[in-house]
């Protein structure tokens, strides 16, 4: 029998987390997170929604390359092509980001005060190169990290998953060594590191894993293109790799009254009043 939650003191933000992941039927993702590091979310995305974010993401690379994907062969993108800034080019990257179960689980891991960090794509045409293993505590965090995560991620697989379609891998378990792989420990080709397990999956579902976690991803030895969308947060005490920081209206009113520089702050009209309003 499941144990009731209760307004527990020792657990205050954490009760109502659970009970969410409960409603929406994510225990045993919580366990999985717990014992591997790593869960999935099956059709955590609709069919059309997936389509509107490989539209939108084709876009990017169509402007950013000067050349329009070849979805069949994947001809003139070989390897990874990195696609980021992604959340305000079309609204369907929105619809991605505020999906229930995947900030559930990301809330489990990080708590309710979590920030994104970053939402990109790698697109991936046939290749030769691997994605090396790496943990995502990449940012100069020095080992032993800490057990609680203070980074975590959710892939969502945009089409499907195989190794031999450059699927992402992971090693089970390996965010409690608490550190970074070193050596051959990062190797996906040659003398590959033989933990490391192929994250096979179909198109719509989303890969939620622990800061701490290695992971990479296989070369695409087959025609045609991988694509993933990848949404990265972190706590609230650690700066977003892209600019979603929250300021708050006082903070920008005070540095208008000391007549400081607000134009990157707010609109243009508001920078204009803001400074009449101080200069009475």
């Amino acid at each position: 029998m499941a144990v009731g939650i209760g307004e527990w003191t020792a657990t205050r933000e954490l009760n109502g987390i659970y009970a969410d992941a409960r409603e929406l039927g994510l225990e045993a993702n919580l366990a999985e997170l717990a014992a591997y590091g790593f869960t999935t979310i099956p059709d955590a995305l609709s069919p059309e929604l997936v389509e509107r974010l490989i539209a939108a993401i084709n876009d990017s690379v169509t402007e950013t390359t000067g050349r329009a994907p070849d979805m069949e062969t994947g001809a003139g993108h070989v390897d990874i092509n990195f696609q980021p800034f992604l959340l305000y080019r079309d609204p369907a990257f929105e619809d991605a980001l505020m999906n229930d179960r995947v900030l559930t689980l990301i809330h489990y891991l990080l708590g309710n005060s979590c920030v994104l960090s970053s939402l990109s794509s790698h697109f991936k045409g046939p290749g030769e190169q691997p994605l090396p293993l790496h943990s995502d505590n990449g940012n100069g965090i020095p080992a032993p990290f800490p057990s609680w995560a203070m980074v975590a991620n959710c892939n969502y697989a945009l089409t499907d998953y195989t190794m031999d379609s450059g699927a992402l891998a992971i090693v089970p378990g390996s965010h409690a060594l608490a550190r970074h792989p070193v050596g051959r420990e990062k190797n996906l080709h040659g003398d590959v590191n033989r933990n490391a397990v192929p994250i096979e999956v179909a198109a719509g579902t989303a890969i939620i894993w622990h800061g701490n976690t290695w992971h990479g991803s296989y070369a695409r030895s087959v025609p045609g293109v991988r694509i993933n969308l990848s949404m990265y947060f972190c706590r609230q005490f650690l700066t977003p790799q892209e600019e979603f920081t929250f300021l708050s209206s006082r903070l920008v009113k005070e540095v208008a009254r000391l007549g400081g520089d607000i134009a990157a702050f707010v609109p243009a009209p508001a920078a204009t009043a803001l400074r009449q309003k101080f200069a009475r």
